[in-house]
């Protein structure tokens, strides 16, 4: 929580997506255990916010419960291509795999958004589906799956 104002900034910055304050209050305080930030020099550089779903909140979204559903990822633009995506994901997913229960990882990516989707490969992701008009802008998203168990 005490990150929230760096989060925030990085997450306007970084994505098209900005999320209302209140909506990363709540996801903080529900699963702050896997979720993460990245520092250098004491500045916030990333983050990841996760959320464990125990039942389907949409009708799109079918697979193994309870899963972790990654919500949002960001790296501060300056701090971009350094690994610091691909070793937040990997503590994160490390992080869900040690709680026994969950059984998978769920995200949702802009199909044009060439570099995550590698990454998310890299990690042993797959493309599930792809989700038409997923954004507010129209475009696509694709729903990327990684079974733990």
């Amino acid at each position: 929580m005490g990150d929230l104002e760096e989060i925030v900034q990085i997450n306007r910055l970084a994505l098209p997506e900005n999320y209302p304050v209140g909506y990363f209050i709540q996801l903080l305080k529900d699963c702050k255990s896997a979720s993460v930030v990245a520092e250098i020099d004491g500045n916030v550089v990333g983050y990841i916010i996760t959320r464990i779903e125990k039942f389907s909140l949409t009708g799109f979204l079918t697979g193994k419960y309870p899963r972790g559903h990654i919500i949002s990822v960001a790296v501060h633009p300056e701090y971009r291509r350094l690994g610091i995506g691909y070793q937040m994901m990997n503590y994160v997913v490390s992080k869900l795999k040690s709680m026994k229960s969950i059984k998978e990882v769920t995200l949702e990516v802009r199909v044009s958004n060439e570099p995550a989707i590698a990454l998310y490969r890299k990690l042993g992701f797959k493309v599930d589906k792809v989700l038409e008009k997923y954004y507010k802008d129209g475009e696509p998203a694709n729903l990327m799956k990684l079974r733990l168990q």
